[in-house]
Parts: structure tokens; sequence; C-alpha cells
């Protein structure tokens, strides 16, 4: 075992391999960079897409409960960088593979109006 946090952390982290498959997964679906160690090394986040800052969440279960938390983080670090914040969701089988149907993404309402207004209008 190593004496540097992060290690210790990575350690004792319940992400699992289907969540790390799942998380680059979609990064390379969307053109989006990773960040490393998760934001756990500086920069804050999962990972970046233009003016968009994500935190990815996966399951491989058939529910997932949303956090106020998670939206809370990742508002606040996209707010801190000038982004965009979205929550990434994912339902993946144990090798990651999302589901049909199974890979969301939460956006502000405000953000989501001026699409929605944007295009009726």
């Amino acid at each position: 075992m190593t004496d540097l946090p992060y290690m210790r952390r990575r350690a004792q982290h319940k992400i699992g391999k289907a969540g790390r498959k799942s998380e680059k997964r979609r990064a390379r679906g969307v053109g989006a960079e990773l960040r490393p160690a998760s934001g756990a090394l500086g920069d804050k986040g999962d990972m970046a897409l233009a003016e968009f800052l994500l935190e990815a969440k996966s399951t491989t279960q058939a529910s997932m409960a949303l956090k106020f938390a998670w939206l809370v983080k990742i508002a606040t670090e996209a707010r801190q960088e000038g982004k965009i914040p979205a929550l990434a969701v994912s339902f993946v089988d144990a090798q990651g593979a999302t589901f049909i149907d199974g890979e969301w993404c939460l956006i502000p309402k405000h953000l989501f109006q001026e699409i929605a207004w944007g295009r009726v209008q």
C-alpha cells in the first residue's frame, strides 16, 4: 500500500470495473476529455466537453438514487470554471456496456428552457 492520499482513497473507492469502463466509453462517445483521477488531482468533474463540465454516475442496478449533493458539487465546480454543469447517468451491465435507453444527462432547468424555447420560437 502507498502513502499517497489519492491512492488510499482509490483503494477504498466503490467505483468498480464496470463504472470505469462505462465512464471511458461515455467520454469517447461524446468526445469528452476525462479528468485525471475524476477530479481528485486538481481538475474538477469527471470529464469536460466544450462548454460543459460533467459528473458521471453509473450503476449495474435497476435503479439509482439521485443525490442533491452530486448536483451541487458539479454546479459549483462548473461555475468556478465558467462551464455548464451536467450529470451523466448510465445504467450498465457488469462489463460496463450501456443498456438501450440507459444513458441520460441532467442539465440545469434554465438551459433546458433555452434549448426548448429556442426550437419553439
